[in-house]
């Protein structure tokens, strides 16, 4: 069977129907997902990718609907990607590699250490994932690039977030879902769409994707990872634009309608703190007030994000979009399959 699957209930075959036999993907995310007005204001919303998937949400998911059919596609056994040690994308990667029985080997460096990020060891060691704790970011990206598995038939690597042309694609896709949701009046139109930023896709895509179906929005990334990744470039406005340009290129040689050159892109760099993975003052705030609302953040990414949201809310006199990439699942279930003596030994001692 062909892992191309044109689908109506993703947009983004609607607003480019060529690419339904150009992209492969597999139906791995529950969407849409919702937009909600948040209590916070009466301007403030929030689209609710934290409810992408019944397992276990979050903004890889809809990345992971293209790169994993993209992989199957190209006749890959194992996904080889990189990330933090509580990394969310590895969670993701492993939970879907292991759906479609593929092998999933992850490269770790050292983040602070808080119960998200145990509890994502636990899961991806649950998901079958195979880890390979490096610990500084240097060695861990050396070791990536180096891997002996670039040698082998069938590996499929995956830069760290499921930053690639699939992966923005999917929030291309994201930002097609929104117009539909804004012209069936779920939402009014945001003057400001505000979203946390590590790899570099999720900002990609929505500014792209706003931009080529017209959806006049401003989209406003927070940085929340260092600008490097070792010696690689890994979240400056040069990256995601970089990944831009690739949809770009992508889509002028497939769609017949004008692909207009990618804008460019904002990226703020002052709620980032003293560190990836380091909570904030602004950050905790923000996850406290989020908290009174019903929405649970955390401290690497989506608190953060929220702090620039708040002050978006006091400067903005219209509406403006949070949109929330954390998982709201709760896997304590599934975490606590998975005790330390089944972890590499290299990596016990981050067990609580």
């Amino acid at each position: 069977m062909s892992l191309i699957e044109p689908s109506p209930e993703r947009p983004l075959f609607k607003k480019f129907p060529e690419l339904r036999s150009k992209i492969a993907m597999q139906h791995i995310a529950s969407l849409p997902t919702p937009v909600e007005a948040l209590p916070l204001s009466e301007h403030a919303w929030i689209k609710r990718d934290d409810l992408t998937h019944a397992k276990y949400g979050g903004n890889k998911i809809r990345k992971l609907e293209f790169i994993l059919a993209d992989a199957l596609q190209n006749k890959a056994k194992r996904i080889i990607t990189v990330g933090a040690i509580g990394t969310n994308h590895g969670v993701a990667t492993a939970m879907t590699c292991q759906q479609f029985g593929l092998e999933c080997v992850i490269y770790l460096f050292d983040q602070p250490l808080t119960a998200t990020v145990t509890q994502n060891l636990r899961l991806m060691q649950a998901y079958g994932a195979k880890l390979i704790y490096k610990g500084s970011l240097f060695k861990t990206m050396l070791a990536y690039y180096s891997s002996p598995y670039r040698l082998k038939s069938g590996s499929y690597f995956l830069f760290a977030g499921g930053s690639n042309l699939y992966g923005t694609l999917g929030f291309v896709n994201a930002a097609c879902e929104l117009q539909d949701q804004i012209e069936q009046d779920e939402c009014p139109l945001p003057t400001a769409i505000v979203c946390p930023v590590g790899s570099g896709a999720t900002l990609a895509g929505l500014t792209y994707g706003c931009q080529l179906i017209g959806l006049e929005t401003e989209i406003i990334g927070v940085r929340v990872a260092p600008k490097k990744l070792g010696p690689i470039p890994a979240c400056t406005p040069g990256t995601v634009h970089k990944l831009m340009m690739e949809t770009y290129r992508f889509l002028t040689k497939h769609c017949r309608q004008p692909i207009p050159r990618p804008a460019a892109v904002n990226l703020v760099d002052e709620f980032y703190g003293d560190g990836y993975g380091v909570a904030t003052e602004q950050g905790v705030q923000a996850i406290a007030r989020f908290k009174r609302a019903g929405i649970a953040l955390e401290q690497t990414y989506t608190g953060k994000a929220a702090a620039a949201f708040l002050e978006q809310l006091d400067s903005n006199r219209g509406a403006v979009l949070f949109w929330d990439t954390f998982n709201s699942r709760d896997m304590a279930e599934t975490a606590s399959t998975i005790t330390a003596e089944y972890l590499p030994v290299n990596l016990r001692s981050f067990w609580d």
